[in-house]
């Protein structure tokens, strides 16, 4: 009974872990998703977007089938078919179908953040299940009958569905751009966004993104809703500039009317408006622009001010996603650590028990390699009456070191090590480290003291350089219980 209990207990923790995987693998699945719908409606026949969705949606659809997410899987399988009719050409992509996904891209958000959640709530997915069915068979839920032909009152209607559409457009933009920001923690990609949405919903004719980097430069990061590579970037001296330090320090709007300089510091726009992203204590950045009416300006200014929060957000997201890593980085350390001092107390142990200098050798070069985990490892111990090292034991797939004795200058490291009772490493040497027929590269040699003489040498090659303390306190404790075997050894003669 405690054996099917155990297995019960192991199965929900496999099952736990499952989870929380996937939700982890999820927030950045439907990040991910968001982007990509984003740049698809604004190039619909994007194949490389479409193929991006397609294997989005059948993971989701796979990974939330695993963790017991039969709803996200049920969604996910149904946007699976879509994208698969699209890729088929059976189905094009049009204003309702991304409006779909969006939709979809929301409910599966929502279950994704219950999952997440101390206290899972409720979802309702059956309006979004019909839809996705409605239009896998054929019914493009959303799109608009065909124009009655024979009305004559049209122009007023006409006019308000603009207007409606417009607002809606505008409201759909601004809510998936807070999606998107919440998540995000790259400031360039979250501008780009930004830049994308004035392009496509706004007046103005141009618009470019610029962002302030190490303190003192401002780079131009985005034109017209495009990330500009790397090496197109221009980048401008913020104290160089007499406007730049106005938009930047004192977070003034600067217009061209009265700064007929503007024109020559930023070519390429008519009348340029260069609009502060304002933060403590200096701007984040700026975006210019040439509006087509100077009242559009106050809408602008107010885009710079929730362009700052996004961007404050993100950035503290990102101070937290550096302080998560750094302290699973600690974590692994001492998690690590604690392995170490275990491992060290149960060779300690082992060691204890020998009675001659052989066994000792072989658990330390098998400690070595098995526990601390060093790619390979010798021990060599002094032959009083000859001067010579003896290869007592090798580990690690190290060939022939049992018969090897090698003399003291034939290795100069080892010479080095063992008269100095110094560590010597490959570091100290450029020179690949020859012992016998084996090649060793990243070789590390310390010796085996005693109170009056060094009994031999540990010669291991590393996988990480962060073992040498615990490979020094083992050869130590190794170097003592030497001595006491040649005590042992002088007391029975």
């Amino acid at each position: 009974m405690s054996n099917e209990k155990d297995i019960q207990d192991l199965d929900n923790q496999i099952l736990k872990q499952m989870l929380q995987d996937f939700l982890e693998e999820a927030l950045e699945l439907l990040d991910q998703l968001n982007l990509i719908l984003i740049q698809l409606e604004d190039e619909p026949d994007n194949e490389d977007s479409i193929n991006q969705i397609f294997r989005i949606v059948h993971t989701i659809k796979g990974s939330a089938g695993f963790a017991g997410l039969d709803e996200m899987s049920s969604i996910g399988h149904k946007l699976e078919d879509l994208f698969g009719q699209i890729r088929k050409g059976e189905l094009k992509v049009s204003t309702p179908v991304i409006d779909l996904m969006f939709e979809a891209l929301d409910t599966l958000s929502a279950l994704r953040e219950s999952a997440a959640s101390d206290t899972p709530t409720q979802i309702d997915i059956s309006t979004i299940m019909d839809k996705l069915n409605q239009t896998l068979g054929g019914e493009i839920v959303g799109e608009t009958a065909e124009e009655d032909k024979t009305s004559t009152d049209t122009g007023d209607s006409d006019e308000l569905l603009q207007i409606y559409k417009s607002s809606y457009d505008q409201l759909a933009a601004l809510k998936h751009l807070v999606y998107s920001s919440v998540h995000l923690d790259d400031e360039d990609t979250l501008v780009t966004l930004f830049s994308k949405q004035i392009d496509d919903i706004m007046d103005a004719e141009h618009n470019s993104f610029w962002l302030v980097k190490n303190d003192k430069n401002v780079v131009r990061v985005a034109d017209n809703g495009k990330l500009l590579p790397e090496g197109e970037r221009r980048t401008l001296e913020i104290d160089s500039s007499d406007i730049l330090k106005r938009v930047i320090h004192d977070q003034k709007v600067v217009w061209s009317s009265t700064h007929t300089e503007a024109k020559e510091l930023l070519p390429g726009f008519e009348s340029p408006i260069i609009i502060p992203i304002k933060a403590q204590p200096k701007a984040y950045g700026f975006f210019v622009l040439d509006p087509e009416e100077s009242a559009e300006v106050e809408v602008y200014q107010f885009i710079g001010e929730f362009v700052a929060m996004v961007l404050k957000n993100a950035k503290l997201h990102h101070q937290i996603n550096e302080q998560r890593k750094e302290l699973d980085e600690m974590t692994a350390i001492l998690f690590r650590q604690n392995n170490v001092l275990s491992t060290l107390y149960h060779v300690e142990i082992d060691l204890m028990r020998i009675t001659n200098p052989v066994d000792l050798c072989r658990i330390v070069t098998e400690a070595f390699v098995h526990d601390l985990e060093t790619r390979s490892a010798a021990i060599f111990l002094m032959d009083q009456k000859t001067g010579q090292l003896k290869g007592i034991w090798g580990s690690g797939g190290l060939e022939g070191i049992d018969t090897l004795n090698l003399a003291l200058d034939s290795v100069p490291p080892i010479k080095q090590s063992m008269e100095s009772g110094r560590i010597v490493s490959h570091k100290d040497s450029d020179e690949i480290l020859q012992v016998g027929s084996n090649k060793l590269e990243d070789w590390i040699i310390m010796g085996l003291k005693g109170r009056e003489i060094t009994h031999g040498v540990v010669i291991a090659e590393l996988e990480e350089d962060d073992i040498t303390d615990s490979m020094s306190i083992l050869s130590n404790y190794s170097g003592i219980l030497l001595d006491n075997l040649n005590l042992q050894e002088k007391a029975g003669d």
